[in-house]
Formats: structure tokens, sequence, C-alpha cells
């Protein structure tokens, strides 16, 4: 089973409608559709809790199949951003970040890394915030062409997801569970991560973590951070999803018979099969087979 590409990514918010109005008014996100998770959709994610929970999903202005889905949650207490295992930020493609962090700057979105040169070369210009529902975004640019041919680039303003990020408790354990779906590897040790570590009180200028980037098969990417010492599992409540990025849905050529795949019509699998799957931090996976 092939992880082809990144469909799309859910995170639960205490306000769905205050977190969707940020994304709107100041990333250039879409609605496409609201309303209430059904029963057969929480039945599915064994999440009854959900069941009528107001959701809302988005999509990039640039129009491409990438989409956002927020749906309402109460608050999970001992839950922060960057501090448990599990998905813990989306990394979107953008024209230019110097002009998004001047937009937002005065907005419901906290800046808590850069504008900074990632890699020291002028290559790629990373900026790092915070939404109003606790969502950590990565927003990067890709300067050079070379860049743009690995990792794609944006055709809006702020564009699709292309990179999920994903906090780990043991490195070599995750990468024995993604390698296989993925089409390489590569792995980065000693890798600064300012965020990470101002989340964790080090010195961000001193810290650094292993990381790997597993590539799907096409312009998407899986990022495994190797979190540390005093990162934590991912706290939740019984029947709910997990706070904060709680699952990612990936498209796959075919879903494995061993893990049940289901049909639902809901609009973001259209009757295609899908399946429930866990990684080796709890993380949740959504697995969407491909259209045919």
């Amino acid at each position: 089973m092939r992880f082809r590409s990144v469909h799309a990514v859910t995170w639960t918010v205490p306000d769905v409608a205050a977190s969707c109005a940020a994304f709107e008014r100041y990333l250039g996100y879409g609605q496409i559709e609201e309303g209430v998770v059904s029963d057969a959709l929480a039945a599915f994610w064994s999440a009854p809790a959900v069941c009528g929970s107001r959701y809302r999903i988005l999509r990039p202005a640039s129009g491409e199949p990438v989409y956002l889905r927020f749906i309402e949650a109460p608050q999970v207490p001992g839950y922060a951003p960057l501090k448990t295992y599990g998905w813990n930020a989306a990394e979107f493609h953008v024209r230019d970040v110097y002009a998004v962090a001047e937009r937002l700057a005065d907005s419901p979105f906290r800046i808590i890394g850069g504008p900074r040169d990632l890699l020291n070369n002028g290559a790629v210009i990373a900026l790092q915030v915070v939404g109003p529902g606790d969502e950590v975004l990565y927003l990067t640019e890709m300067r050079h062409d070379g860049m743009r041919e690995i990792y794609g680039s944006a055709r809006s303003d702020v564009d699709r997801v292309f990179i999920c990020v994903l906090g780990v408790s043991d490195q070599p354990r995750t990468l024995e569970f993604y390698r296989p779906h993925c089409v390489r590897t590569t792995e980065r040790r000693a890798f600064p991560i300012k965020v990470l570590a101002a989340a964790h009180g080090l010195d961000p200028e001193q810290a650094r973590f292993d990381i790997a980037s597993l590539v799907m098969e096409q312009a998407f990417r899986i990022e495994t951070d190797a979190y540390p010492a005093s990162a934590q599992m991912r706290p939740g409540t019984p029947g709910q999803l997990p706070p904060g990025l709680a699952m990612v849905s990936v498209v796959v050529e075919r879903i494995p018979s061993e893990l049940t795949p289901i049909t639902l019509e809901d609009s973001l699998y259209t009757g295609r099969c899908i399946a429930l799957q866990r990684g080796p931090d709890s993380e949740w996976l959504e697995l969407i087979q491909k259209i045919r």
C-alpha cells in the first residue's frame, strides 16, 4: 500500500466558526461545506461523542483538492501545541512569506517563529504560527526553482498543505511503520527546530532534533520529528477525536482488506473505500482509495 497524496487534514477546535473565519479572512481559504458529523462517520471513527458536532471544510483559493476539515470539540485539559506525540503541524505553500507575516501580525494567528531562512541559503523561507483553535501552521515559500521542482510551489497566496508533521517518541519504529508506504526517505540528524525547542523550554539556538522526510508518490511528505523527553502522549476524551491536528487523510492505490474498508458518501469520500489506521504514537490515519 503506497501513499499517493494528502487529501485532507482534520483539526478539532473549540469554535469552528472562529477558526474558519480566520483561515478565510487572513489565509484566503474558502468554505465548500458545513454541517454536522453523521452517525455513520462517527461510528467509522469509533468516536460516538463526535456525532452531531459541527464541522466545516475549506479549500485553498488555488482550487487544489487538498482540504482542511474543522470539527468542533471541547478543549482537552493538558493539551498544548507541539508538546505531545502525534500529528502536530501542517505545512502550507505560500507565495510571499514576508507578506503573509505582515498580514498576520494583527490577526487571530500568533506568530511563533520566523520568517527566517530555513537552510541558510535563501532557498526556503519559513514562518510558523498558531491559529485561534491551537492549529499549528508552517508557512513556507520556495524561492529557488530546484526547490519548487522537488516540493511544488504556491498557486495562491496561501496554497495547499504539502507536508504533515508528526512528533514521534521512537524514530526508528516510526520509520519502520511508514517507510513501506512511501517512495523514499531522507533523514537528517541534529536539525534545528526553534519552535519545537521553545515549546519544550530548550534553548532555540542550541537544541537539535533528528528528523526524517517520507516522500509520497506525488509532491507530498510526512515529516517525522524526534521529540524530546519532555513530550507526552496526547491526552484525549473518550469518544472524541484527538485534540489539535486529529488526523491526516491520505489517498492510497488500494486499501488492504485486513483493515476492513467501508464506503461512505460524505463529500470528502464520495463513495470511495476508506479505512482507519493508527500509527506508532496512536496518530490517526484515514486512508482513502483513489478514484480509478
